[in-house]
C-alpha cells in the first residue's frame, strides 16, 4: 500500500528527531577523542569543536608512562571483581530463597530489601565514615566494596528473584527427586540456567563500579588507593589550570573498557531485563 504524504513527511520528521538525538548522544565522546588529540597550541588558538592541527599522540604518552594510571586500573579491577563476586553470590542465594523455598516472613524479608531501593546511598555517607573510622578500615579496597555490595543487593536480588519465580518447577522437583540439596539444585541445576540474569547484573553493577566516584572519594586516601575516577584529578594543576590533552586522553582509555564490556554483553543485559519486567 503506497504511503500518503502526511506518512512520508512523519517518518521524515521521525528519522530528523532521531539523528538529533544520536548527535547530541554522540558529540561528547567525539569532542573527547578529537580533544584528547590536540596539543596546548591547538586548545589555545583552535576554537573547541575543531580538529587537531596533527595526529598528537604526546597526551597518550603522558597518561600511559608519565602518571599513576596503572595503579589506578588495578584498584579499579579489584574492586569491580571483587564487588561483582560478593554481590552476585549473594543476591542469587537470596533470589533463590525467596521465590523458591517457603519459610516465615520470606514476604515480609522480600519486602524489607525492596526498602534498600528508596534509600538514596548519599545518606550513609557520613555515617558510613565514621563506622570505618572506627573499624580502621578507611583507605582499604574494603571500605569502598562493601557500601557498593550493600547499596546494590536490593535491585540485585529483585531481579534474580523475579528471573527464579518462572523457572520451570520440573527440573527443581526433578533434582529434589534426585536427593539433591537446596544448596545443591541451586549450584548444579540453577546457576546453569541463570546466564542473562547474571550478565545483566554484572554488566548493570560492573559499569556503575568501574564509574564510581563517591565511595572512592570519601574512603580512600592516598594516590596507592586511587581508582580511574580519582585519577583524572591529577592534570588539575594549581589555581585550576588543567592539562585538557592529557585529561580527555586518561577519559578516552577510562571508558573504552566499559564501552567494551557493556557491547560485549548487552545483548544478554536487554534479554535478561525483558524476561525480569514480562515475568515480574
Amino acid at each position: 500500500m503506497p504511503q500518503t504524504i502526511s506518512q512520508k513527511i512523519g517518518g521524515m520528521v521521525k528519522l530528523a528527531i532521531a539523528l538529533a538525538i544520536l548527535a547530541i548522544q554522540v558529540y561528547p565522546f567525539l569532542y573527547v577523542i578529537i580533544g584528547s588529540f590536540k596539543t596546548v597550541n591547538d586548545f589555545q588558538k583552535r576554537l573547541p569543536f575543531e580538529l587537531p592541527s596533527a595526529l598528537f599522540l604526546g597526551n597518550y604518552f603522558k597518561v600511559l608512562f608519565s602518571s599513576n594510571v596503572q595503579i589506578y586500573f588495578k584498584n579499579s579491577i579489584i574492586i569491580m571483581v571483587v564487588t561483582l563476586i560478593v554481590l552476585l553470590a549473594l543476591s542469587s542465594m537470596a533470589g533463590f530463597a525467596l521465590s523458591r523455598i517457603n519459610f516465615k516472613g520470606r514476604k515480609f524479608l522480600l519486602s524489607y530489601f525492596l526498602i534498600g531501593l528508596m534509600l538514596p546511598f548519599q545518606v550513609a555517607l557520613i555515617p558510613l565514615f565514621f563506622i570505618f573510622t572506627r573499624l580502621g578500615i578507611l583507605n582499604t579496597y574494603t571500605a569502598v566494596i562493601i557500601p557498593q555490595v550493600a547499596f546494590s543487593l536490593s535491585y540485585s536480588i529483585y531481579l534474580f528473584y523475579s528471573f527464579y519465580k518462572f523457572l520451570p518447577t520440573d527440573v527443581i522437583e526433578s533434582g529434589i527427586i534426585d536427593g539433591c540439596t537446596p544448596m545443591g539444585i541451586f549450584l548444579k541445576l540453577v546457576m546453569p540456567m541463570s546466564s542473562n540474569a547474571i550478565l545483566t547484573i554484572a554488566t548493570m553493577q560492573g559499569v556503575f563500579s568501574w564509574n564510581e566516584f563517591i565511595c572512592a572519594n570519601t574512603f580512600t586516601r592516598t594516590t596507592a588507593m586511587k581508582t580511574v575516577t580519582l585519577g583524572l584529578n591529577d592534570f588539575v594543576g594549581k589555581y585550576g589550570l588543567t592539562d585538557w590533552g592529557a585529561t580527555f586522553s586518561m577519559i578516552t582509555i577510562t571508558i573504552l573498557p566499559t564501552f567494551i564490556f557493556y557491547f560485549l554483553t548487552s545483548k544478554y543485559m536487554m534479554s535478561g531485563l525483558t524476561a525480569g519486567a514480562v515475568k515480574g
